[in-house]
């Protein structure tokens, strides 16, 4: 059964706010403020019953200590994945290996050709796929059987190493990190291409943070519940 989560800063109030929504997962947006008092953000996530994944931060010049923290917080909370960017891993995947060879990153997808693309899909190790970047910058301009063709194809072929998915509501033209409920026709038939595919990971509504509220984010909640009802092949055996 395909597991829907949201992305958020670990702080109480958006804890509080995914919870009330009805998310029971969430990818937790990591920082070196956040890092630098992971106890903190360990002790605030332990008061949800959500399943976790991070996301590794976007900048560089990590202390030690802040990547052993991030190792602690993946540990602690039983974290299904930890995102990271290219760079990011180029930098830092080696160390945090080291620490914990049992950690299953996740390489995300972002500005790439279609030749960049396979390319990253062929050599990561593990694979974040973002399918709004897919659609802004890999296929910018392409009509949607494009992208849902790619999708099927990625999971074809790469499907064995994928860790994690990215799917706002995205529909080219509109701004980025929208709700899934503003991308139905995009969400609903990956949706239905991860489900065939089996897979176990999270897929997260990747929102900005004006659509971090409780409305918002329960119209994703009822839109996810409604596509299981109508397409999830694994509710029906």
């Amino acid at each position: 059964m395909l597991k829907l989560a949201t992305k958020l800063a670990p702080t109480t109030a958006a804890l509080e706010t995914a919870f009330r929504a009805g998310f029971r997962h969430a990818e937790l947006y990591l920082d070196q403020a956040i890092l630098a008092d992971w106890p903190g953000a360990l002790e605030r996530a332990r008061h949800y019953p959500f399943g976790y994944a991070l996301h590794f931060p976007n900048r560089p010049e990590l202390t030690a200590d802040m990547l052993r923290g991030c190792v602690e917080l993946y540990r602690q909370l039983g974290c299904r994945s930890l995102v990271i960017h290219q760079p990011m891993f180029d930098r830092y995947a080696e160390e945090l290996l080291r620490l914990e060879p049992a950690l299953r990153l996740g390489i995300e997808n972002h500005k790439l050709s279609p030749e960049q693309f396979a390319a990253w899909a062929e050599r990561g190790p593990g694979l974040t796929l973002d399918v709004e970047h897919l659609w802004m910058f890999t296929h910018k301009g392409a009509p949607l059987s494009v992208v849902l063709a790619t999708v099927q194809d990625f999971l074809r072929r790469w499907g064995d190493r994928l860790r994690h998915v990215h799917l706002p509501g995205y529909w080219p033209g509109c701004r980025e990190h929208r709700p899934m409920y503003c991308g139905r026709d995009l969400v609903f038939p990956v949706l239905s291409l991860l489900a065939e595919h089996r897979f176990g990971g999270l897929i997260v509504s990747e929102v900005s943070m004006e659509f971090q509220n409780v409305a918002e984010l329960t119209m994703d909640v009822l839109l996810f519940e409604a596509w299981r009802q109508r397409y999830d092949p694994l509710l029906t055996g």
